[in-house]
């Protein structure tokens, strides 16, 4: 198939186009930098420049495409300055607003679009089990991940599938939460963030990757939660990290310390959401990492 994926020099993208291009797809790349795709995702065919800011997707790169993904967006991680959230909104809202606009120019529109979100969408909610049915949150980000939805839930009326996948804490070495926390532990500095006692819904990267396509080869449409089954408490994953990397793992971070230094993005680590992948095991979807031991024992070769 020919598939578009908008992000494909990022964290999930790049592997999403490695593993996609390996089982025989034709990957064409959407980015405002075409130049640095070739260096940083190789699994892309063709990369066509577009500032999705400003203006609809390009019609050339789209044509013929069997399926979208869209994964582009600021990254959540670091402080929240105004300017950094209203880029963690826009580059959302209106990046999904201005590929929309783009497939609805095209004459042959694509069979789904499989649109990233997070389960940020739920706000804090403590230890409740939140399926993809369960209400939306009230903070920052559950207004965001809100907006973001529904610019791709607009796709609908073009008669396009619609997969929204709203990802927890995406797991692998290179990157995301996980690559920002081994330098502390591998110094034996270790330990739960907060309380500890917020849920953590985690997703092996790889399995993250088998949803998407999953959900692009079989005539899925809906909402997924992008989680493993088996989500732990922060305190939990901070002692098990510790023991697959054979290194202390009680030094809590307080929270104080971390609204200091992080701001409004150090709610979302000290937030809980127990989220469970419902409507992929339901659609039959196996994951190859379900306990979070074996995850980080793969990831770090442990």
């Amino acid at each position: 198939m020919r598939i578009v994926v908008t992000g494909a020099t990022g964290f999930i993208g790049a592997h999403l186009s490695r593993t996609l291009r390996a089982r025989g797809d034709e990957v064409i790349g959407l980015s405002r930098d075409p130049d640095s795709v070739a260096r940083r995702a190789p699994g892309v065919s063709r990369t066509y420049a577009w500032d999705p800011m400003s203006e609809p997707a390009p019609a050339e790169a789209l044509e013929q495409a069997a399926a979208v993904v869209h994964l582009a967006g600021e990254s959540v991680v670091g402080r929240w300055s105004e300017a950094k959230r209203r880029a963690i909104r826009d580059t959302r809202v209106l990046g999904t607003r201005n590929l929309v606009a783009g497939i609805l120019r095209l004459e042959n529109k694509p069979q789904v679009l499989v649109s990233a979100s997070a389960i940020g969408f739920y706000g804090d909610r403590a230890g409740e089990e939140l399926s993809e049915q369960s209400s939306g949150g009230n903070d920052y980000l559950a207004s965001v991940c809100r907006q973001w939805e529904e610019e791709a839930l607009k796709i609908k009326a073009l008669g396009v599938r619609l997969v929204r996948i709203r990802t927890g804490i995406v797991l692998a070495r290179d990157g995301g939460a996980l690559g920002a926390m081994l330098l502390p532990f591998q110094l034996g500095l270790g330990g739960p963030l907060g309380s500890g006692e917020q849920w953590w819904s985690w997703i092996h990267r790889d399995d993250l990757v088998t949803l998407i396509i999953h959900s692009i080869d079989n005539n899925i449409d809906g909402i997924w939660n992008g989680t493993a089954p088996n989500p732990v408490t922060q305190k939990e994953f901070a002692r098990v990290l510790g023991r697959v990397l054979r290194r202390p793992a009680f030094l809590p971070a307080p929270a104080f310390a971390l609204k200091l230094i992080l701001g409004g993005f150090a709610a979302e680590l000290l937030s809980s959401k127990k989220a469970l992948p419902r409507a992929p095991e339901a659609s039959g979807v196996v994951f190859k990492y379900r306990e979070l031991e074996l995850a980080l024992r793969e990831i770090l070769d442990a």
